[in-house]
């Protein structure tokens, strides 16, 4: 994803971007232990398409907002936070016209907010990706409320699926020119010769791909979406092939980001898993996208980005390579326990407490006072 243009002054709340990566980080912090902890005890409060949708509407979207809205006024960042809360409350609402209003608010505002003027700057075709996925989420989560108020839960799995499909094209595409130009920056440093194209040549087929993904889940042609995601994970295989990643173990904020950028190859080889092969749970190999790769690459990009907002080094990253660990425990411990009923929920318990610590270790590198004395060149 795109950063926000950088500050001599640090991570200041009053920024948006910190604002909503704080929030963003928060909300993860807290929200998965009370979901557990809501469907053992009280199961029919809320349901699983709430938590899907939380977790996306809610966390990640909240992200997307911090780096992709610049320069706000605090009129719109008062609107933005307004919005952001309405649309949590939302499903409270008893009245249904206005439980629609109040769960599209954050959306909608993301949007005035954001695409103007990325459709206006845009000047290669790549650049109007971020533009497009988030009116396609808006329709998405559009979908999802339909099927929450009227059409039932069909329409509220087949918008989700087609979300998180969004959501990983989002990450294949910035995640990788972040992963990529690292890698590059990194191997021209240590003098060793660069074996990858610096161009954006995977991109478009990519998001064709994923495109087709979202639209196949979107019509429910689950085998047509696995082979759409099969494919793109092959793709990104061959993508980062000439990155050079076995360089990226000698410095934790490489290897960091590499393992987000992995989690999202297997994250899509076992969505599509999944959906090509009858009798697989795909509630459950889903949270290799949700967990692994939305869960991990999120909160190293949030991290280096406060990070080189403050003029503040990338070394030591030694914080979230502990955080990166703790997310990929948190998927392994969540996809075991969907295959082992009988500890499944001491497994759900130690994925939520594994989740939970990641962030609790990002909001204390977001909200720690700012020093800025080192030159942030590397990256």
């Amino acid at each position: 994803m795109p950063g926000p243009p950088k500050s001599s002054n640090g991570p200041k709340l009053s920024c948006v971007t910190s604002w909503f990566f704080a929030l963003a980080g928060l909300y993860a912090l807290l929200v998965v232990p009370a979901w557990l902890w809501i469907s053992i005890h009280w199961p029919a409060l809320l349901t699983a398409s709430w938590h899907g949708h939380e977790m996306l509407f809610g966390f990640a979207l909240a992200v997307v907002a911090g780096f992709l809205v610049t320069r706000p006024s605090r009129a719109m960042i008062l609107v933005l936070l307004a919005g952001w809360l309405t649309s949590r409350a939302a499903p409270f609402v008893s009245l249904d016209s206005l439980a629609l209003v109040c769960g599209l608010a954050f959306p909608i505002a993301l949007l005035a907010a954001t695409v103007p003027t990325l459709l206006g700057s845009a000047k290669r075709w790549e650049n109007r990706i971020a533009p497009l996925v988030l009116v396609a989420l808006w329709l998405t989560d559009m979908a999802w409320w339909a099927g929450w108020l009227w059409l039932g839960t069909e329409w509220q799995q087949r918008a989700l699926l087609a979300a998180i499909d969004l959501f990983a094209l989002m990450l294949l595409i910035f995640g990788g020119r972040a992963l990529q130009a690292a890698m590059g920056g990194y191997l021209e440093r240590q003098g060793l010769p660069r074996r990858d194209p610096v161009r954006s040549g995977h991109e478009r087929p990519l998001a064709l791909l994923m495109l087709g993904a979202v639209l196949a889940d979107a019509g429910d042609q689950t085998s047509l979406a696995g082979l759409c995601c099969l494919a793109a994970a092959l793709l990104t295989l061959h993508r980062v092939w000439s990155w050079q990643l076995g360089h990226m173990f000698r410095k934790p904020r490489l290897w960091t980001l590499g393992v987000g950028y992995c989690w999202l190859v297997a994250g899509l080889l076992l969505k599509a898993l999944a959906q090509l092969q009858d009798g697989i749970p795909l509630t459950v190999l889903l949270h290799g996208l949700g967990i692994g790769a939305i869960g991990s690459l999120t909160l190293v990009m949030m991290a280096r980005t406060a990070s080189l907002r403050a003029r503040q080094s990338l070394e030591p990253f030694r914080d979230i390579a502990a955080a990166v660990i703790l997310i990929t425990a948190a998927a392994g411990s969540r996809l075991l326990a969907g295959f082992n009923p009988a500890v499944s929920q001491h497994l759900l318990w130690l994925s939520v407490l594994c989740w939970s610590a990641a962030f609790l270790i990002l909001l204390r590198r977001l909200l720690r006072p700012a020093s800025p004395t080192h030159s942030p060149r590397i990256r």
